[in-house]
């Protein structure tokens, strides 16, 4: 087999994610948890040692629970693309909200802070022969009740009651207390069933988890915006003062998505689909084709002409079968390129390529770190006697052999190409101390 061809092993353990295609899918924050048990180490030297690999910067007090792994922001798709990229399991985005990203605006989708959890949710899992795990619903701050058992979700253990212990810790098992150790699927007698309008919004973010794991196009701005524009037709006569106060938000704010770049946030995409009687999928996917209106309206509708809306750039479709072809081909060049310039030339993010053609962007990355290294063997061949004899010159003056003498007596095109040239002085020194060896490396 060509190696060059070969599935590159992966750095990390492809483990599958839970609850794939159900509304119930586990969130990236748990598989991230998982992966640190899984490798037996603490959640902070996975997420720094992850961070370092790809080369982020890493302030002192870098926190991985902080991340918002789970959301639309640039911080969910770099982690997503950096452990597909790692685990060799493609799509791991399908663990965050970044589906909708482009029809919930960047600051309108609320992450938690402190990590919650349904107890019921937990203790089934386990009852069932399953690991427990934290569902990506769970993430979402709209989110407040359990969809499947209609009980509040929760922040605290129930045995030792202390708040914040889902993951705000360095080492997490997902579904035990990172405080006190205890299982987190021992329900509270005093846990009670929540109002409807809380279940509602449960059903419907748990609806919305489900369908995105099944999308075949990412859904648009501009079909959001025709369907709202849409409804504001049928229900307000096209009035968007008065679907605006419909809907409880201020006109100004409808103008800007209607008018201008605007984008609903979560919290209002769910006033939408409350009161015009649709499913929050049905309003962010564009699709009112099964949508009726909650209720008759015999008033007369006058046919006024409507301003010509502002032409908009078309979203980007990406044929990823053609762009697997492409990398293939890339596969094949005589020299090799990395994935950022293979990005670059098929205007594609790297992030995107790891995540939908994950085998072939690996192997590109595998290719290109081999032609790298076998780069700093030949540079460090060439550069070799220039080494060698400037040690012996610089031991003839009796002085230590340093970075600056070494630059004042080898050229810096023979230098430049070279990484870790202390490392290689070292080398050097070593084979000239040699009692064998002589300043031309024969014996």
């Amino acid at each position: 087999m060509n190696p060059m061809l070969s599935n590159p092993r992966s750095e990390l353990h492809a483990l599958q994610p839970f609850g794939e295609g159900t509304g119930e899918v586990e969130s990236l924050l748990s598989y991230f948890c998982r992966l640190a048990v899984s490798h037996s180490v603490s959640t902070l030297a996975l997420s720094r040692s992850i961070a370092q690999r790809f080369e982020h910067k890493v302030t002192p007090n870098f926190d991985w629970h902080q991340r918002q792994f789970a959301g639309i922001r640039e911080s969910a798709i770099t982690w997503s693309a950096a452990l597909s990229a790692l685990t060799a399991v493609q799509g791991l985005d399908r663990l965050t909200f970044l589906p909708w990203q482009d029809v919930i605006s960047q600051n309108g989708l609320s992450i938690v802070t402190r990590g919650q959890f349904c107890p019921a949710c937990l203790a089934d899992d386990l009852a069932q022969g399953r690991e427990p795990y934290f569902r990506l619903a769970w993430e979402s701050a709209e989110v407040r009740v359990c969809a499947r058992h209609g009980s509040s979700l929760t922040t605290q253990c129930s045995h030792c009651g202390k708040d914040n212990i889902r993951h705000a810790a360095a080492y997490v098992v997902p579904g035990w207390c990172s405080h006190c150790g205890e299982f987190l699927g021992k329900t509270s007698s005093a846990a009670g069933m929540t109002d409807p309008a809380s279940r509602w919004v449960a059903r419907q973010i748990g609806e919305l988890v489900a369908v995105q794991q099944v999308l075949e196009t990412t859904p648009t701005r501009n079909k959001l915006i025709n369907a709202i524009t849409h409804l504001i037709t049928e229900l307000d006569h096209g009035q968007s003062a008065a679907f605006a106060r419909r809907i409880g938000v201020a006109k100004s704010t409808v103008h800007h998505w209607l008018k201008g770049e605007g984008t609903p946030t979560l919290e209002a995409s769910l006033k939408i689909a409350a009161q015009c009687g649709a499913s929050l999928m049905q309003l962010l996917t564009g699709n009112l084709s099964d949508w009726e209106r909650p209720q008759a309206d015999q008033q007369l509708v006058l046919s006024l002409p409507q301003p010509t809306p502002r032409a908009r750039a078309a979203q980007r479709e990406l044929d990823w079968g053609d762009l697997e072809r492409k990398l293939q081909e890339f596969l094949l060049l005589p020299t090799p390129i990395s994935v950022l310039e293979a990005g670059r030339r098929l205007n594609v993010e790297a992030r995107q390529l790891y995540l939908r053609a994950n085998m072939t962007t690996r192997q590109l990355g595998e290719r290109w770190k081999a032609y790298l290294r076998r780069r700093q063997v030949e540079h460090v061949v060439n550069a070799w006697p220039y080494l060698e004899q400037a040690c012996i010159d610089i031991w003839a003056e009796g002085k230590a052999v340093t970075r600056r003498e070494v630059a004042a007596r080898v050229p810096a095109p023979i230098l430049a190409p070279l990484t870790n040239l202390l490392l290689i002085l070292k080398d050097v020194q070593s084979h000239l101390m040699k009692p064998d060896s002589e300043p031309g490396g024969e014996k």
